[in-house]
């Protein structure tokens, strides 16, 4: 395939399985990273790297040159500026056909104004949409691969009354169905909702995980107010981020609905049982 794909944020918790999926499906990869040694380590010897920051637009421009199309993964806090960044070069640079795959959220929605990530997501969206350069969206459902931020210290918890159920997706599903979207015409200018093969509640989700992988630990919920009393006391921003995000998700906001994108890149298939045996 002679394709070229820069993956923005590629050595991160998304971009990473983004990146080598890629690659095993014979596209070629330029990643954007600020530590070459550790995405060289992740990544191997395959991909092309290049180094600096994504908040820069010369590092930008330098890094967009002769792809076929982008990923954009990098924190959400700066998902709206890469988004706009990107599209604008492009733009600017007459290359409209260069496909830009960006990861939004499930609960992405206008009814779900008000908690920041969404805030960002939806602005993100929106300037993908308005460009004029292609774009595909991909409205993940919470993946699998994150029940792992649950556990600390010996401990399962989960923060805030969780009583809505959520499709759980794999991280090598959703890789895929990147992978797909820049593989398919047909999947230019549209937003996918990608949820995995069961509904489950977060609570029954992470005690699978830790039946499998933590034997012994009880998964357990713990009120907003004392997550934040504990990240107060740890004085951890991640910790805080975290907590935050679960007193959102605590209050069950509206997702989106499934739109037929297994017709187009492919159904997500692996189950929570198969990815605890990976």
């Amino acid at each position: 395939m002679d394709k070229k794909i820069l993956v923005i944020g590629a050595a991160g918790f998304v971009g990473a399985p983004v990146a080598k999926q890629l690659l095993a499906d014979g596209f070629a990869v330029r990643v954007l990273v600020r530590n070459a040694d550790k995405a060289r380590q992740l990544l191997g010897d395959k991909v092309e790297i290049v180094t600096g920051s994504f908040e820069d637009k010369a590092t930008l421009e330098k890094a967009l040159a002769d792809v076929s199309g982008v990923n954009i993964s990098v924190p959400w806090q700066s998902e709206f500026q890469v988004a706009r960044d990107v599209s604008e070069i492009l733009a600017k640079q007459g290359r409209k056909n260069v496909r830009i795959s960006y990861i939004s959220g499930t609960t992405a929605l206008p009814e779900n104004r008000g908690y920041a990530m969404i805030d960002q997501k939806l602005k993100a969206e929106d300037v993908l949409k308005n460009s004029g350069v292609e774009y595909t969206i991909l409205r993940p459902s919470w993946f699998m691969d994150a029940l792992a931020l649950f556990v600390r210290d010996g401990r399962a918890t989960v923060f805030g009354k969780q009583t809505q159920s959520y499709y759980f997706l794999s991280l090598a599903d959703f890789a895929r169905a990147v992978s797909k979207a820049h593989q398919t015409e047909s999947a230019a200018n549209k937003t996918f909702v990608l949820n995995g093969p069961k509904s489950m509640l977060m609570t029954d989700a992470l005690q699978q995980y830790c039946d499998a992988r933590h034997p012994g630990v009880k998964a357990a919920s713990m009120p907003i107010w004392f997550g934040k009393i504990l990240a107060m006391m740890m004085k951890s921003p991640p910790m805080k981020d975290f907590v935050q995000m679960m007193a959102y998700f605590e209050k069950s906001p509206k997702v989106s609905q499934p739109n037929g994108a297994e017709s187009i890149l492919g159904a997500p298939s692996m189950t929570m049982s198969d990815w605890l045996k990976n």
